[in-house]
């Protein structure tokens, strides 16, 4: 019988990025984790900050990679929300503090060609969603971004 490999507990601060467009559709990701591929979940773009980077730098930086789309950093709005959650990323057992920036968008299309190697296969797509289209869905959308939309959108 195989041991488990060694799970690393990992605390980070990390931003999230809530694009809205004027017709008010919220740019979400679809995702998988390693360690549950068959688990899709929608989420909002972000992710943790480089050491000595402020929130609003990665902000931008985050989503440039995730979607392709350049922000100003004067364009985000906020912080609106700040949250702790925990989750489990291959390895990792994290520990996350993630705080949540708007920004006001036309809906573009988005590229993936900028994500990190870890990224690649775990991120599936993109879709922009109407508030009606949250409400209806069957599909997993984070518990948690669906409240901070709820918060700024309805």
């Amino acid at each position: 019988m195989s041991a488990e490999p060694a799970r690393v507990r990992l605390r980070r601060r990390a931003v999230r990025v809530l694009p809205v467009t004027p017709e008010r559709r919220v740019l979400l990701l679809h995702c998988v984790t390693p360690a549950a591929p068959e688990a899709p979940f929608w989420v909002t773009a972000g992710g943790g900050l480089e050491p000595g980077e402020d929130e609003r730098a990665a902000a931008v930086r985050e989503f440039w990679e995730e979607t392709s789309i350049q922000l100003d950093p004067d364009a985000l709005v906020g912080p609106l929300y700040s949250e702790e959650i925990e989750f489990t990323w291959a390895e990792f057992d994290i520990v996350q503090h993630q705080t949540y920036y708007l920004v006001e968008l036309e809906q573009s299309d988005v590229s993936f060609e900028h994500l990190e190697e870890v990224e690649i296969p775990t991120t599936l797509g993109y879709r922009w969603w109407s508030v009606d289209e949250l409400r209806a869905t069957t599909e997993h959308v984070l518990g948690n971004q669906l409240a901070v939309i709820a918060e700024v959108l309805i």
